[in-house]
Order: C-alpha cells, then sequence, then structure tokens
C-alpha cells in the first residue's frame, strides 16, 4: 500500500500547475507563480504573482492539490509557496511585503520544514 502512495504522488508531481473555477470559466494556475492562498470560509483566494483569484473551495482541498514540497501551510487561513517566502520569524512569514501570521498549531511544523531542508 506504501508503493501505491508513493505512485501517487509521483504522477501528481509531474503536473505543474492547477486548475480553479473562477468567474465561471476555468484558469490553469502555474504552481510556480503562486505565492500563497488565502481563505475567505467558503472560498480561497489565490494571490500569484500577476493576479489574485477567487474560487470556490475550501483551503483543505486546495491543499491537497498542491505539491507538498513547494507549499507549507501556516495557518488555518494560509498556505504560502516555499519559494516565495522572503524572510521569516517564529510569529510570521514576509512574502512580497505581506505579513502572514504563523500560528501555533502549525509553528513547528514550519520551521522544521524550513531549517530541515
Amino acid at each position: 500500500q506504501k508503493y501505491r502512495l508513493e505512485n501517487t504522488s509521483i504522477q501528481e508531481s509531474e503536473k505543474d500547475y492547477l486548475v480553479v473555477r473562477s468567474d465561471r470559466k476555468m484558469i490553469k494556475i502555474n504552481f510556480a507563480d503562486i505565492l500563497y492562498v488565502e481563505s475567505l470560509s467558503d472560498y480561497v483566494k489565490l494571490h500569484c504573482t500577476n493576479q489574485t483569484i477567487i474560487t470556490r473551495e475550501t483551503i483543505t482541498a486546495l491543499e491537497a492539490k498542491l505539491p507538498s514540497n513547494a507549499f507549507i501551510r501556516i495557518h488555518r487561513s494560509f498556505i504560502v509557496s516555499i519559494n516565495a517566502i522572503s524572510s521569516y520569524t517564529n510569529e510570521y512569514v514576509e512574502i512580497q511585503g505581506s505579513s502572514l501570521t504563523i500560528s501555533r498549531s502549525y509553528r513547528s511544523t514550519f520551521l522544521r520544514k524550513m531549517e530541515g531542508e
């Protein structure tokens, strides 16, 4: 069973984008363009390098579609792109001038991932 899980992640990592519905159309977003994802209850706001897209999806459902080696959840309302982080402390992450709070429940996982890599 473990082998099957690894196989699935290999297939998913070959795809470098995600497709979301916004403004009654399907929008392809490259993972590399996503700076961070913000939860707005039943919607998520994808903050990208050149645009902001709002789609009706939960942040947990979206988190499952993002590659875990490139993105990390830092708060129940935020998932950030590891490459987009310019600086961080124990309390917040800075991405292109935006300070995003790291919640206590995600802090140790975040710090381990950042300092372990």
